[in-house]
Formats: structure tokens, C-alpha cells, sequence
């Protein structure tokens, strides 16, 4: 599937039409807004900006939603007001940051580059997203341990998150990471001493489908990696006053 232009434009159609002079920004973002878009695995996130969100204005969004979530089978859009994008960048560090970096305004004014985020609590949230991300990991080992399907499936689904949080982790120590996955692996390896060839085979996972290896053997090194990012950012990145400081 090639990323569906004919059907964003429509969106944004729908959304003028429904929102009106309410309607601030709308914003494509993620794999979709940059060339690494994946048929099997990527979402098309899209980020919708209003003035306001009265009780008036639910029905009307509400059937735009309906359509692209249910009729066309994508993923629905976030809807935030002005005030609570711009009010949220403590608790979505990762998610401004991300939207920052690669994004496509398609309708209206470009609401996130001006954005500051607090890069003391982008190392708290990566640390927690991290470490919650293991713990869903050991959950789906332990719940379902003899069916490698879904072990392989969790890995092939998962591994674009993990490797965004590793960029992250990059990102806290002062680092500019690469955007492509091989070179970000490579490097989140050297910098946080875990073992890229397992995570090798996972990219290779989810690319080209199924393989030989050991589904169980790949799975505990995953973890493993996982386990050294959220040690080593602890460890080296302190944790500072939890304030909003730029």
C-alpha cells in the first residue's frame, strides 16, 4: 500500500467542512511524512488542531472519524486543542519531538515546530517507556510462551517503537541519531552495549517475513537490549528537578 494521498486530501476536505473556522492545523506525521512508510506496519498519524472542543463540536468531528477510522480501516486521528498541544509538551516529550522532526503540515499553520520541550522530563518519559515496554515484553513471554507465532508477531510489531526509544535514549545523551533503522540500531548498540545482531534479525523480521531463528533465543535478547538502554540512560543521564525547564 503506498501511503494514501488521495485520502488524506479528502480528510482534510472532510474536516474543513466540518470544523469549519474551528479548525487550526492538520498535520500528517511519523513514517507517512518520511520515506520509510511500511504497508504491513506503519500507521498514518495525523494530528488535528481546533480552537476549541465544545459539546457542538463532537458530532460533526465525530463523523469525519467514523469514516477514516472504520470505512477506510486507518488509524484516527489525535484531536487537541491549540492550548493542549502546546500545554502538553512535558507529558508527550517523545511524541513533540517525534512530530517535530518529521512531519507535513497539510492544512493550516505549522502549530508544532515552535514548540519547546522540557528535555529533563523527555529523559524521564523515554526511562518509563522503556521500562513499561519490557514489562509488556515479559508479560507476553510468560502468558504465551509456546506460541512462537505470536512471540514473532509481537517482535515484527513491536521493534519500530523500541528502536524510536532508543533515538530517544541517543537523544538524552546529547546525541543526534541517524533516522534510518540499520544505522540507528548500530548506533544505540556502541553507545549503550548491547547486542545488535539479534535486533538485526528482528528489522529482518519484520521486512521480509518469517525466518530460521530461534523465536525464544531473539525474544530474550530483545529484552536484553531493552534492559541496558533503560540502565545505562539511568545511570548516565541523572534525573533532574521535574520541572518544566527547557
Amino acid at each position: 500500500m503506498k501511503k494514501p494521498e488521495s485520502k488524506l486530501q479528502e480528510l482534510v476536505t472532510r474536516l474543513q467542512q466540518a470544523c469549519g473556522e474551528n479548525l487550526v492545523s492538520i498535520v500528517l506525521y511519523g513514517s507517512a511524512a518520511r520515506e520509510d512508510f511500511h504497508e504491513e506496519f506503519s500507521d498514518v498519524n495525523v494530528l488535528v488542531v481546533v480552537q476549541h472542543l465544545k459539546p457542538s463540536s463532537f458530532a460533526a468531528i465525530s463523523a469525519v472519524l467514523h469514516w477514516w477510522s472504520r470505512d477506510e480501516k486507518l488509524r484516527p486521528p489525535m484531536i487537541m486543542t491549540l492550548d493542549e498541544l502546546r500545554e502538553s509538551a512535558d507529558v508527550f516529550a517523545i511524541e513533540l519531538l517525534d512530530i517535530q522532526r518529521s512531519h507535513k503540515t497539510l492544512f493550516g499553520q505549522d502549530v508544532v515546530t515552535a514548540i519547546d520541550v522540557p528535555m529533563n522530563l523527555h529523559r524521564v518519559e523515554v526511562e518509563h517507556e522503556l521500562r513499561t515496554t519490557l514489562l509488556r515484553l515479559r508479560h507476553h513471554l510468560l502468558l504465551s510462551p509456546g506460541n512462537q507465532d505470536e512471540l514473532r508477531a509481537v517482535l515484527a510489531k513491536s521493534i519500530t517503537s523500541v528502536l524510536t526509544l532508543f533515538r530517544h535514549a541517543l537523544i538524552a545523551l546529547g546525541q543526534d541519531p541517524p533516522q534510518a533503522k540499520p544505522q540507528l540500531l548500530e548506533t544505540a548498540g556502541k553507545a549503550f552495549g548491547f547486542e545488535v545482531q539479534p535486533l538485526r534479525s528482528i528489522l529482518a523480521l519484520r521486512n521480509q517475513g518469517p525466518h530460521s531463528e530461534n523465536v525464544h533465543e531473539l525474544y530474550h535478547a530483545y529484552m536484553s537490549a531493552i534492559q541496558r538502554v533503560a540502565h545505562e540512560l539511568d545511570a548516565r543521564v541523572p534525573k533532574k528537578q521535574l520541572q518544566k525547564v527547557t
